[in-house]
């Protein structure tokens, strides 16, 4: 199989997967995550547990995405964005990140398979979402988050990496033969 098909299948693979974690988030994450003792949610507060080299980069309660959005936006236009612009500029990286990963995943995995897709998941959960965004400062350290967070994030990116692997499997099948 040539590596353009398997990007090819990653790419497409990358959006479904992005659109499945979406789902995660939206139907599964409260689930799991529950509500505290008084029976409404937390009230974010500032990371006094980080690990980042160079501090603090996202604001309480505010997503990895969102961070990462907002302070690109920051430096080129010298400003905070609005509120809308915000979400965009968080669902264009969330976006973006799921179809690249899913790109690099075709690249290194070849042929699409559900299996090695959950593990590419779990690669991005511990190297990308537990190792190198907290070291930036863009979500609170490990000691930060409650379990219940970081099995939400586990399975967000296992769900992202099952749908990855199935549609990259899937899409190689109907793709023609080079």
């Amino acid at each position: 199989m040539s590596a353009y098909r398997s990007v090819l299948a990653g790419l497409i693979g990358g959006a479904v997967g992005t659109l499945a974690m979406g789902q995660y988030w939206t139907r599964v994450a409260p689930l799991v995550e529950g509500k505290d003792e008084e029976g409404g949610k937390k009230e974010p507060k500032t990371d006094e547990h980080s690990i980042s080299v160079i501090g603090q980069q996202h604001q309480p309660g505010e997503s990895s995405t969102a961070a990462i959005g907002r302070v690109a936006y920051e430096k080129t236009e010298g400003h905070a964005p609005g509120k809308q612009t915000r979400a965009a500029l968080s669902e264009a990286v969330h976006w973006g990140m799921g179809i690249g990963s899913g790109a690099l995943y075709g690249a290194l995995a070849g042929r699409g398979n559900p299996v090695k897709g959950a593990a590419f998941g779990v690669g991005l959960w511990a190297l990308v979402d537990e190792g190198l965004v907290p070291l930036l400062g863009l979500q609170d350290g490990p000691a930060g988050t409650p379990a219940k967070g970081h099995a939400n994030r586990l399975g967000a990116h296992l769900t992202y990496g099952l749908a990855l692997g199935v549609t990259a499997l899937l899409i190689d099948a109907l793709l023609p033969e080079d």
